[in-house]
């Protein structure tokens, strides 16, 4: 029984890096960043806009070989990048580091992840995963723009405090 599990733990570890929508590049990348707050969401807007173009550009090539299996992993590396985006965007805040300034950068951008999306990928083989790239992209939208408020507020009042990195995600 010991053997067996020894030997399927490799098998289920590789499959669950499989899920991850970064590469190790990528992952390497996020860490080294993990207390720059601002470099690290810019980081994570640099992948997530990576995969759009992907998607754009699988959408404009319908006759593609294997595209329908492209197209739905793109849209859930997408949904993934920004659900992470999120969580570090929500840690960072917690910790009252100072992201305005990414922010700023991400709230125009995230507005047009949701119609990017939507006109890239208008077969309806792929509702499931588009609906939920969707969703994902309407609330990192909503997310920025509320943060970005939320942290010209909180530093106005607390000027000490601005331009700190605060703890962020590990």
């Amino acid at each position: 029984m010991l053997f067996c599990a020894a030997f399927l733990a490799p098998a289920f570890l590789h499959a669950q890096n499989d899920k991850d929508p970064l590469n190790d590049q990528e992952v390497d990348q996020i860490r080294e960043l993990r207390n720059q707050p601002v470099e690290r969401i810019k980081l994570y807007q640099k992948f997530i806009e990576a995969r759009i173009s992907a998607i754009k550009e699988i959408g404009a090539h319908p006759k593609t070989d294997d595209r329908k299996a492209e197209l739905r992993a793109k849209l859930e590396e997408f949904t993934h990048l920004s659900d992470e985006l999120q969580d570090n965007l929500e840690t960072f805040d917690d910790s009252h580091a100072d992201i305005r300034k990414a922010l700023k950068d991400l709230v125009p951008v995230s507005s047009k992840w949701k119609e990017i999306l939507q006109a890239a990928v208008p077969d309806p083989a792929y509702d499931f995963s588009q609906e939920t790239a969707l969703d994902s992209a309407q609330s990192t939208a909503d997310q920025a723009r509320e943060l970005l408020q939320s942290q010209q507020k909180y530093f106005a009042e607390h000027k000490n405090e601005a331009n700190k990195n605060g703890t962020g995600p590990s």
